[in-house]
């Protein structure tokens, strides 16, 4: 797949096969037609493979010929390899009669000797056909061959090597069809494989690897030829000859192995032992000569670096060949043959050679384990290393073994225990069984895993005891529940052996390499070994002089223990620091006098133990200074650098003392320089200025190596910039085999580290790769870098002086030993310029800056590559510090002339980076002037001639591209048009130049960036160069062009992303995915997961091969992969996949995930057997993601790590779904799957959710069963109130309460690591608090487990814990325990206030048991957290032995437990102190006072609550405002915390400030309720009459801002401000839940009204007037016209505010009624203080006005039944002299007029309204009211006189009950009036229905109490008496029928039988 656009010509015409020539001949230049072509052939291809076959022939002729020109023309490489393709494509689509024409055609070209490019392009056509049509060409295959076999004699390298490719297509297509030729072909490759060209050879290689699965004779009669021939080929090979050679090797040994010659036959078959001794001789010797003597070993001395690489690559491609059955099989054969290599002194003739040996090993063995076995096979093949080991040791305390034994012997132990240690972390908590079980050995005879490695600390040689220490530290970082016991094993024989010089020396750094592990330990070391090492460590060095014998040991030892201590941290160094300065100034003489007297005595031994003494306090102040760094003040580090001061006198002594005592010295002199340096470079160099003479002479001296030695650094490669690796060989940090490779880097010592070359990286270092090269090495890297920080700080002088020195140094130097001194000088003056540049300092003066370029220019144009690379980087960093634009010009011009006056490539090569350098760190402003000439000048030697000034060329230029910006976009055309050029031009075989190309199209994207949207002409041109660039880098064959094609793409795709195919992107990177080369899938996984978040639903849907899904592919890699880079890019790209699309199909997800875990536990044999792991898989599920298949052909079951990330995978497709109705609600999923059946939803998967982490939760990795019970865990929070419709109030979890507590069970047993018990107590509280199970006895088995968890908060228990573990692990259970009981007594209580009786008594039973004894151990937990809470000022106020569960040693690590659990013990401490309030027996329980509880309690709570907000969560916040709530509740807490009030106030600023800094809603509500309760504290005590309305001081005060600050966040439009406002039209608009805003609104009026009766002796006013400007705005912006779902809710409002009967139980009611009755609050409370005061009459008044005022303002969208409701309850509450004012009068009666003139809802609320005022005001309000709204009311009455609804009917009711009060009020002479207007109109409506027995009724009442009046109406209106007595006997009439209906209807009817029976079944019984 290819990435291209059509540009504006028109490219094909007849149905897109043919190339449209007009528009190609249009085409001007050459990169045009190229291009067209390019992309034509691109196209043709697809378009051919989807054209129709009976079509396609009738075009196929002519477009073979078409095809056939264009082969004859001239192209590059990507047209060719297209072209190939095209053919393939038409002969696969068409007919293939005329293939034989095109192969005809080709050989004639070639045998007719064309010119080069054509010939290439016809050999590689005939390749591509033989490869995809070999069987359908086989009749010209002599032919071809011969012509082939003729063109590799060739003089063209390329041409040569084109062909050996082709030959090997034509064995890959053809196959056994080719048998007659393979002589022919293995004679062209053997003779191939001895070419000059490196490039040849690898192809040649291949070739014949390709033969082998072929022709036997390969492997069988030539075997000794080809073996030694590939031999031939690896000496002087490069990295891709060599993969090849040993693939080669690797495929030749393992057809030999597997073939079976027929019976009879005389060919040679080839044993095991033969193949491996093939192997073995050629690692060993070089050769397999002496195979072929008497035994005489005629091979190599030394065998060379490259064959032994080479080998040791063969060994890896070997065992992959014989698959993994074989492997696992003969996997202790294997072992033995490896480790028997070592024991041959051929391969360690030398240490260093020894050392490379050893990793060529170890990475064999390692690529053994990785790729090939499982975790099964992992725990044995290390048993057969520890056997391997034993068998080692035994043969070695035998009684006859000698020195040149152990000497033997010490390399393949150190192997076996390195390798050992690599399979032991693998496998984590999986190797407990290794260290723990027996090894059986032979005869009976076991051994056992650390006796064994304990034994080899006192073996003789150094490198096998520290291996072993090491050991023993991985052994402790994988099962850290052996660390103390580890430690305790040491402790004790270091006392036991303390005589033996060995032991010592073994067991001392095995104690430091388990101590240096600590930190990685999750559990910890307990602290008192700590102390107890300090103590062996002092001991070590004070008795170093007792005994002559052991003073070394001992004080090298002692040194040691002290370093290895520093790794604890302050923690453990605290204590001792005191002591430890005493112990380094004395480790050195106190004054140059002493030191010159300790000079001039002393003997050899004497000097050895004293340089030890100096080297290892130096190694200790330096492990000091690494890992104590918080106490490392400016005080101590002056002390020290006193210290190191000293130190560096006494290396100025050191030449003298060698010379006085011997060479034997200059090991631990170096020693010494080596740590003092490393200290030196931790102090800040003004510290230890006073000593820059004496150092920077030693420094000297190490760069210019005076000593004669060539020893050169190893930093140079770090120091150049890391974009420059590709002109250096970025392949060594990218690929597989860099372990082995980097021994054979030029100019490095890299690959030479070993444990042996420093003794403290057994705790320094944390990984093995890290481990020290040779001591010389590290000496001068360690001067490089101490140069490079005090160069900076030196003065113009001195810096002068250094570079003349150097500079002069340089020029007098020779040979090999110039080029190590020139490369260490310019290290350290790189690394002087990168600290100077970083700390904005100077570099000097012009003479100082005329040194350094001097010393830069001569590096320049130095022959080795490296060091011109670093010269370029020098300068540019020159330009950068000295920023002068004079010095920039001067340079950039000197470049200039140098590339034009030399024809030197050396020369040239480092001027372009020169140039590219200067624009990297001044950027294109600052060398603006040379821009155009920099640019002009690396186009044109872009096309060099010379392949390596053409790549440094290209990389300055894209140098300049990147750093270009806006100046370059001018020179972006010209650009792009020359990487088009180049890169469809060029040779493949230069690959530099391709990766160049493609780095500067990658700047050249960037460039442009979102300019190539565009669709101007020059940016389409542009787009489409980078289009067919990133195809063209595509199909080249170097995987690193691959790579930048790759990142070309993304960078396209970031900025053009339209233009990206994105479908055959997917598909391309997929395909890459199974490359044999590192860089590539690293690369691919990276493009990958940037499109997973962009793109994830394209990926997740994509497929791979075998119908498996990508997220399938790329976690089956994580167990194949180690590199930690690729690793990490899977899982976020599986993550970021699975977050975006999982809630859409999570059964896919959940059948991958679950199929990783239970595919572990059926097959590796580790995983606890359980039967739910062995159930059956559901049908569907691997069906639609691919993983029965894949399950049945994976041999080696997922690594634990693989199954960790699952699981996690697991617990983020929860958390995608969780929030998703129909995926946690089974009645919503099943109505989901009846509108969509082929979709999924996780309910239904809930017996896979609990199975998956079941299987997790029992494993045997403790890491896998923390998070599967985390896993158990949140699917409980998610699936707790899912219900199961099919059973009522059954949840749908209660029937997975086995399986919950199968899995808990294991997590409580004795052995159990304490997190993994803590984690479990946590899943205990979440099912008991769930309310899942409400069965008391099903939910007794997990509260059984939880009371089992009680013991660990016995004394006992927590001693056992810390004699294991560290303290601060104790401290973790305790506190999960508590807290998993303070949720569950918290969960109780809140099921008990909610009704839930029966579950909550036993919820309760269960914790009450135990109550009284938690309680304390809760208080005790909040009072620990409150000290260790303190700020550090206060820390000597913290209890000197600890507090209750941490200890005092341990408190920064105990911290983050009790940050953890103490918001849920708060909360059960307040609950428990709230139900038992403060009795006086509490007091005398334990050493806290009520007082103390209580104010402790409220202290750890206020002081969460005025954190950051950062600090803690809203769930946290909340808890602790439900604790204060708790606190404040009871009657005796009040009355302590009332009497003082600047607490109140402070406490309630502390509430203001959370509702300030919290949105949460929640929050506020729990604020608002604890603000109520302190008012009522004030209000039962009386407290505050006094308080005075000032900010700050003011409990009213600070009352009325919080109200009016949650007020305002909801309802801006309340501010009195003039500020801008924001109205909210509703109260349902915040965004926040409905109910949530209404119970805030209603808490907020409680206390507003309820601060008007607090106590107050002179603002009793002004407060009221608060809470009625309040108030009145908060009902301007509640009381407006209602939502649709509001209406029938507000019907109620005024229900509510007439009657003052709310239904306070139901969940949704109105906020304006609230706001009623807190205004009448307010009135009735002014009016109990003071009635007669004229300021608080006029305050009500204004209330009514601005009400009315605001009503006339919002007419249109004002509620008017809640205003005329409201100012109804006002009128009435408020006294006559603030309501009877005329405005108000005249207002509501309007109001009145007009609600009674609406619809029905408004006139029955203004009725309402209307009787409730002139039943409750006064008399004369009272009478005005009723004359104004009288008329209108009459005029509703005379309206209902006809037959009336149900709403009808309430509305005749009201007015019925007006009428009744109307005439109660009336004078007795206007009775006969009113009943006149009434009686008729009651008639009218008389037999209308259900208004027929209200009327009558009202008559009736009428008649009876106003008798006279009645009479005398129907006497003046008889005919209403007469209408009057009909409807009373109609009426009648209808009842009476009524009744009879009813009374027949309830009599029984008997019915005769229709079918009579002939037998009497009456006393049948």
């Amino acid at each position: 797949q290819h990435y291209y656009i059509t540009n504006n010509l028109s490219m094909s015409i007849e149905n897109g096969l043919f190339m449209d020539k007009e528009a190609y001949d249009q085409l001007k230049s050459k990169l045009e037609k190229e291009l067209f072509i390019f992309q034509w052939l691109t196209t043709l291809e697809k378009t051919v493979r989807d054209f129709p076959k009976a079509e396609f022939k009738q075009f196929q002729s002519k477009l073979t010929l078409e095809l056939q020109e264009l082969l004859k023309s001239d192209h590059g490489p990507p047209v060719r390899r297209l072209l190939g393709n095209a053919f393939v494509a038409v002969y696969s689509v068409g007919d293939t009669y005329s293939m034989y024409d095109t192969i005809t055609v080709c050989l004639d070209l070639i045998k007719g000797k064309a010119d080069n490019t054509t010939m290439l392009g016809c050999i590689e056509i005939l390749g591509h056909l033989y490869e995809k049509l070999g069987r359908s060409a086989g009749g010209v295959f002599p032919d071809a061959l011969q012509a082939l076999v003729k063109s590799i004699k060739s003089s063209d390298a390329s041409i040569r090597k084109s062909s050996i490719y082709s030959m090997e297509q034509m064995i890959i297509g053809l196959e056994t069809s080719a048998s007659y030729g393979y002589k022919d072909l293995s004679k062209a490759f053997r003779s191939s494989m001895t070419d000059k060209s490196v490039n040849v050879k690898c192809k040649a290689a291949q070739g014949l690897r390709a033969l082998t699965l072929f022709y036997n004779v390969a492997c069988t009669s030539d075997l000794d030829s080809n073996i030694a021939m590939c031999l031939k080929v690896l000496e002087g090979a490069n990295y891709d000859c060599r993969i090849a050679t040993a693939q080669l090797i690797g495929t030749l040994l393992s057809k030999a192995l597997q073939f079976k010659p027929p019976e009879g036959s005389k060919v040679k078959s080839y044993s095991t032992d033969e193949v491996f001794t093939f192997l073995s001789m050629s690692f060993l010797h070089g050769s397999i000569s002496i195979l072929k003597t008497s035994g005489v070993d005629l091979g190599k001395s030394v065998t060379p670096r490259e064959v032994r690489v080479g080998i040791t690559e063969a060994y890896t491609f070997f065992f992959k060949e014989m698959n993994n059955p074989w492997v696992v099989n003969n996997l202790n054969y294997i072992v033995s043959h490896l480790l028997d290599l070592l024991s041959n002194s051929k391969a360690t003739p030398s240490h260093v050679e020894a050392v490379y040996s050893r990793k060529c090993i170890s990475f064999v063995m390692d690529s053994l384990i990785n790729s090939l076995l499982g975790e099964a096979s992992q725990l044995e093949i290390a048993k057969i290393l520890i056997i391997a080991v034993h068998k080692q040791m035994e043969n070695l305390n035998k009684s006859d073994s000698s020195l040149s034994d152990a000497q033997s012997s010490q390399h393949i132990i150190s192997t076996a225990l390195y390798q050992l240690s690599s399979v032991v972390l693998r496998l984590g908590t999986a190797s407990m069984t290794l260290i723990t079980d027996h090894i059986p050995v032979a005869q009976g005879k076991s051994i056992m895993f650390t006796e064994t490695v304990f034994e080899v600390l006192l073996h003789p040689s150094p490198a096998a005891r520290l291996t072993a220490a090491w050991c023993l530290r991985c052994t402790a970082s994988a099962v850290p529940a052996q660390l103390t016991a580890l430690v305790d094993i040491c402790t004790d024989k270091l006392e036991k052996l303390k005589t033996s010089p060995e032991a010592l020396f073994g067991f001392s750094h095995s104690l430091a390499a388990l101590i240096g592990c600590v930190g990685g330990c999750p559990l910890g070391m307990p602290h008192s070994r700590s102390r107890q090492v300090m103590v062996i460590a002092e001991d070590m060095l004070r008795t170093s002089s007792q005994n002559t014998r052991l003073s070394l040991p001992r004080t090298q030892c002692g040194w040691l223990l002290l370093g290895a201590l520093m790794t604890l941290g302050s923690p453990v160094v605290k204590s001792n620091l005191s002591r430890l300065m005493l112990i380094w100034k004395n480790a050195f003489p106190r004054s140059t006098k002493e030191l010159e007297s300790e000079t001039e005595r002393g003997d050899l031994f004497t000097w050895q133990v004293t340089l030890e003494g100096y080297s290892g306090a130096l190694m200790s102040m330096f492990s000091f200074l690494v890992h104590c760094q918080d106490l490392c003040s400016e005080d101590i580090l002056r002390r020290l650098a006193g210290i190191s001061e000293v130190a560096v006198n006494v290396l100025s002594h050191l030449p003298t003392i060698i010379k006085q005592h011997g060479a034997q010295l200059k090991a631990a002199t170096a020693m010494v320089r080596l740590r003092l340096y490393s200290c030196l470079l931790k102090i800040p160099p003004k510290q230890y200025d006073g000593a820059f003479a004496n150092l920077l002479r030693q420094l000297v001296s190490e760069l210019v190596l005076n000593d004669q030695t060539c020893t050169m650094t190893s930093l140079l490669r770090k120091q150049c910039h890391r974009g420059d690796s590709i002109i250096l060989g970025i392949w060594l940090k990218d690929n597989d085999h860099q372990t082995v490779e980097e021994q054979l880097q030029p100019n490095s010592a890299a690959g030479s580290g070993a444990v042996e070359h420093d003794s403290s990286c057994v705790f320094m270092e944390k990984d093995s790769s890290n481990w020290p090269l040779p001591l010389g090495v590290m000496v001068v890297d360690s001067a490089v870098r101490l140069f490079g920080k005090v160069f900076p700080s030196l003065g113009d002088k001195h810096k002068l002086q250094l570079l003349s020195h150097f500079n002069d140094t340089i020029k007098n130097a020779k040979g090999s030993r110039q080029l190590a001194v020139q490369v260490n000088i310019f290290t350290a003056y790189l690394a002087a310029l990168k600290y100077t540049s970083e700390n904005k300092m100077k570099l000097g003066n012009q003479d100082v800056i005329s040194q350094a370029n001097q010393l830069a220019e001569v590096a320049l144009t130095n022959p080795d590559p490296i060091l011109r690379c670093a010269a370029g980087e020098a300068l540019g960093r020159m330009a950068q510090v000295i920023g002068d634009p004079k010095f920039i010009s001067t340079m950039a011009q000197k470049a200039f002339e140098s590339l034009k006056s030399s024809r030197d490539a050396h020369s040239r090569t480092g001027n372009c980076l020169a140039l590219g350098c200067l624009h990297r760190y001044v950027g294109s402003m600052g060398s603006g002037q040379h821009f155009k000439n920099s640019v002009a000048v690396l186009h044109a030697l872009a096309r060099d001639t010379v392949t390596q000034v053409q790549v440094w060329a290209l990389h300055g230029l894209s140098l300049i591209a990147d750093t270009g910006g806006p100046m370059f976009r001018g020179y972006v055309t010209s650009t792009l048009d020359l990487v088009g050029e180049l890169l469809l031009t060029e040779s493949l075989d230069k690959v530099e130049v391709h990766q160049c190309l493609g780095n500067l199209l990658t700047a050249l994207i960037t460039s442009l960036g979102p300019d190539l949207q565009m669709e101007s002409k020059s940016i389409a041109h542009g787009r489409n160069v980078c289009l067919v660039g990133c195809a063209a880098m595509q199909i080249h064959p170097d995987p690193l062009v691959q790579c930048t094609a790759i990142q070309c793409l993304q960078q396209l795709h970031l900025f053009a992303p339209r233009h990206v195919n994105m479908k055959a992107l997917v598909v391309y990177l997929c395909n890459s995915l199974f490359s044999k080369h590192l860089l590539l899938r690293r690369e691919c996984i990276a493009c990958l997961r940037q499109l997973a978040q962009r793109h994830p639903h394209e990926l997740a849907d994509h497929h791979v091969k075998e119908d498996r899904y990508l997220a399938s592919v790329v976690m089956e890699m994580l167990d194949l992969e180690q590199d930690a880079i690729l690793c990490d890019h899977i899982r976020e790209a599986v993550s970021a996949i699975l977050g975006a699309v999982g809630a859409e199909n999570p059964r896919k997800w959940l059948s991958l995930c679950k199929g990783v875990l239970s595919l572990a536990a059926n097959s590796d044999g580790l995983s606890k057997q359980t039967d739910m792991a062995k159930e059956d898989e559901e049908e569907g599920d691997e069906a639609s993601f691919g993983e029965v298949s894949t399950a049945v052909k994976n041999t080696m079951a997922p690594r634990w790590t693989t199954k960790l990330f699952a699981i996690q995978c697991v617990k983020q497709l929860m958390i995608a779904c969780k929030d998703v109705p129909h995926h946690v609600d089974l009645q919503k999923a099943r109505q989901k799957l009846k509108a969509d059946p082929s979709g999924s939803c996780l309910v239904f998967l809930l017996s896979d959710l609990v199975r998956a982490t079941f299987i997790a939760s029992t494993s045997y990795s403790d890491q896998l069963r923390r998070e599967g019970l985390s896993a158990l865990q949140m699917i409980i929070h998610v699936f707790c109130g899912t219900l199961d419709p099919d059973y009522d109030n059954h949840a749908l979890l209660e029937q997975y309460q086995a399986q919950v507590g199968a899995a808990l069970r294991p997590a409580f047993e004795d052995d159990t690591p304490p997190d993994v018990t803590s984690m479990a107590c946590q899943v205990c509280n979440a099912w008991i608090s769930s309310g899942v199970s409400r069965d008391a006895s099903d939910l007794k088995r997990i509260q059984q487990l939880l009371v089992s968890s009680l013991q660990n908060l016995q004394t006992s228990t927590h001693e056992l814990i810390i004699s294991r573990y560290n303290e601060s692990t104790s401290t973790l259970l305790r506190l999960s325990v508590l807290q998993a009981w303070a949720e569950v007594y918290v969960r109780a209580h809140e099921l008990n206030k909610q009704d839930s009786a029966e579950e909550a008594l036993d919820l309760l039973s269960t914790v009450e048991a135990h109550e009284s004894y938690l309680s304390e151990l809760w208080m005790s937990a909040i009072r620990d957290h409150a000290l260790l809470a303190l700020p550090p000022s206060f820390a000597t106020q913290l209890p000197p032995n600890g507090g209750t569960f941490y200890c005092a040693d341990t408190i920064d690590s105990s911290r983050p437990h009790y940050r953890r659990t103490w918001p849920s013990i708060l909360h059960a401490a307040a609950m428990w102190l709230n139900k038992h309030p403060f009795r006086k027996e509490m007091d005398k329980i334990t050493d806290m006072t009520n007082e103390d509880r209580l104010f402790l309690s409220i202290g750890v709570a206020i002081e969460a609550l005025c954190a950051p907000s950062s600090t803690h969560t809203n769930q946290t916040i909340c808890i602790c405002l439900e604790a204060f709530t708790e606190l404040i509740s009871s009657p005796w807490s009040q009355a302590k915390i009332a009497y003082n009030h600047s607490t109140c106030v402070e406490y309630v600023n502390v509430l203001h400030r959370i509702v300030l800094t919290r949105s949460n809603a929640q929050i506020h509500i729990h604020a608002l309720k604890c603000l109520l309760l302190l008012q009522e504290c004030r209000r039962n005590t009386g407290e505050g009459s006094d308080d005075r309305l000032e900010p700050g001081n003011s409990f009213l005060f600070a009352n009325l801002e919080m109200a009016m600050c949650v007020l305002l966040r909801r309802f801006p439009e309340i501010s009195p401000t003039d500020h801008p406002k924001t109205p909210i039209s509703s109260y349902a608009s915040t965004g926040e839940p409905l109910t949530a805003i209404k119970e805030l609104i209603r808490l907020s009026i409680d206390v507003i009204v309820g601060l008007v009766s607090l106590p107050t002796d002179q603002f009793y006013v002004e407060v009221p007037e608060a809470a009625f400007l309040l108030l009145t705005g908060l009902f301007s912006a509640c009381a407006v016209n209602p939502s649709e779902e509001e209406k029938e809710e507000q019907v109620k409002t005024s229900d509510f505010v007439l009657h003052g009967t709310p239904s306070m139980g139901h969940k949704f009611f109105s906020v304006v009624p609230h706001i009623s009755q807190g205004l009448c609050s307010v009135i009735k409370n002014m009016e109990i203080k003071d009635s007669n005061d004229r300021r608080w009459l006029t305050c009500i008044t204004t209330t009514l006005v601005t009400l009315l005022q605001t009503l006339d303002q919002k007419s249109e969208q004002a509620h008017l039944e809640s205003y005329v409701s409201t100012l109804t309850v006002l009128i009435c509450s408020a006294p006559p002299q603030a309501s009877n004012v005329q405005i108000v009068y005249d207002k509501v009666s309007a109001l009145f007029s007009k609600m009674l003139d609406g619809d029905m809802n408004s006139q029955l609320t203004s009725l309402r309204a209307f009787k409730t005022l002139i039943m409750s005001c006064d008399p004369v309000i009272r009478t005005r009211y009723i004359r104004s709204v009288s008329e209108a009311f009459f005029e509703v009455f005379f309206a209902y006189q006809k037959k009336g609804t149900g709403e009808d009917l309430t509305l005749i009711k009201e007015i019925i009950s007006i009428q009744r009060i109307l005439l109660t009020y009336c004078l007795p002479n206007t009775h006969i009036h009113m009943i006149s207007l009434i009686v008729p109109v009651l008639i009218s409506m008389l037999g209308t229905g259900a208004a027929h027995a209200l009327c009558l009724a009202e008559i009736t009442y009428l008649t009876q109490t106003y008798p006279a009046e009645v009479r005398n109406m129907f006497s003046e209106q008889p005919h209403l008496q007469q209408r009057l007595a009909t409807a009373i006997r109609t009426s009648a009439a209808k009842a009476q029928a009524q009744t009879t209906q009813t009374r027949l209807a309830s009599s029984p009817i008997s019915t005769a039988p229709k079918i009579a029976l002939k037998m009497d079944f009456s006393n049948f019984k």
